[in-house]
């Protein structure tokens, strides 16, 4: 028998050559499409996922939630709010890893699959025997323990841990996280386990943000927050129209304070997908499908963390910020910031879906009206644009455990 057992570990743009026309930036956009599928390729649907509990999964928390400096990484599972219910292995593979620990996953096991991929269940209150008994002899309350793919091999439905409240948790619940094993990419657990979890309720928008750069709204240079007054009914499809009308001249980001969620429980969650519109044309996308352990940090980038440090609400911007890399995020060539240079009606609106496709859609009307305060530029240069396909090409790297 081989065992591994080590200590537990924590876990501008450079000057380049001057692209000079549009063919050559449409290349570069090409490539970045590519080389993003590439990477962030679809699980292998032969594999059979099943769920990691024997009863009916509802969730505390889902994948992608904004906190401070990182992203909620897999799924919470409740548990009754109890301790020792049975946790099983989700799908064929073998467990590579056991890792005890005061705090963060705490007592956690890693099942490789493969389809390559690693499920990781986090704050158990133990292991099944056959693995708890390699526990006792070491006789260490922080350790990590590493096996090779002959030794503890398991099928879909294999008990492999029951669960508890140790680590860094706030209750007694299931922490699952999925992660592409070469790359230690972050995947959506839905996407394995979506068809095991009901949920017929659409996400709800509760107020937008308007940050003016270089330009106005309402009148005003400074951020604002505007509420939609929707009433609290939790329906699979809503769309809801603000009648006020708002004006702006020159350019403005916007973002947005919306939570998702599920009948029968009063949890809230991140949101999957959101788009803003302008007249019917897409400026921004965001689909938190698969993010890098690299980029956790850059959620503060994404969220403005200056209002969440005050107000405890999570405004997630509806456009990039020039030095983020993040892939989830998909902008036009001006970033998602809206350019208000007609006096004319400009109709946005935001679009919001969970992983089962309920859907909310907000609408809401902009006037331009020019103001003297305001001086308008160019919207970008060739300069610009290549900056912005710069951050498409991304280095594909990141801290694997």
């Amino acid at each position: 028998m081989r065992i591994m057992i080590t200590t537990v570990s924590k876990v501008g743009i450079n000057l380049m050559p001057f692209f000079t026309g549009a063919l050559v930036l449409l290349g570069f956009f090409s490539s970045c499409k590519s080389n993003h599928n590439s990477q962030f390729s679809t699980f292998n649907s032969q594999l059979d996922y099943v769920s990691p509990v024997d009863y009916e999964i509802t969730l505390a928390g889902n994948f992608g939630e904004p906190r401070p400096w990182h992203f909620h990484g897999g799924i919470d599972v409740k548990t009754g709010n109890v301790e020792g219910k049975q946790i099983f292995s989700i799908a064929d593979g073998y467990v590579s890893r056991l890792t005890i620990n005061k705090y963060g996953f705490g007592n956690a096991i890693y099942v490789v699959h493969p389809d390559g991929h690693t499920s990781v269940y986090c704050h158990l209150q133990r292991f099944a025997p056959q693995y708890e008994t390699l526990l006792q002899r070491t006789g260490k309350d922080t350790l990590s323990m590493v096996f090779p793919s002959t030794q503890f091999p398991v099928k879909a439905g294999d008990l492999i841990a029951i669960s508890g409240n140790t680590g860094h948790s706030t209750g007694p619940h299931l922490h699952l996280e999925i992660h592409d094993t070469e790359t230690w990419v972050m995947r959506d657990p839905l996407k394995f386990l979506g068809h095991l979890i009901a949920d017929t309720v659409a996400p709800q928008a509760h107020s937008f943000m308007a940050v003016p750069m270089q330009g106005v709204f309402n009148g005003c240079q400074d951020k604002q927050t505007f509420g939609f007054g929707q009433p609290e009914d939790k329906k699979q499809r809503t769309t809801w129209t603000l009648s006020r009308v708002f004006t702006a001249w020159g350019r403005v980001g916007f973002a947005l304070w919306a939570d998702d969620y599920a009948q029968g429980v009063h949890n809230h969650y991140g949101i999957r997908y959101m788009q803003l519109l302008v007249d019917g044309r897409e400026v921004f996308r965001s689909d938190v499908d698969s993010i890098p352990i690299s980029c956790q940090p850059e959620v503060n980038e994404w969220g403005d963390y200056s209002h969440w440090r005050k107000n405890r609400v999570w405004y997630m911007k509806a456009y990039r910020e020039p030095r983020m890399r993040l892939p989830i995020l998909h902008a036009d060539i001006h970033r998602g910031i809206v350019t208000f240079n007609e006096e004319r009606p400009y109709r946005l609106t935001f679009i919001l879906r969970d992983y089962q496709n309920n859907q909310a859609t907000y609408h809401f009307t902009v006037q331009g009206l020019r103001n003297k305060s305001v001086r308008l530029k160019s919207n970008g240069t060739l300069l610009d644009d290549y900056r912005l396909f710069r951050q498409c090409l991304w280095p594909l790297k990141t801290t694997k455990k």
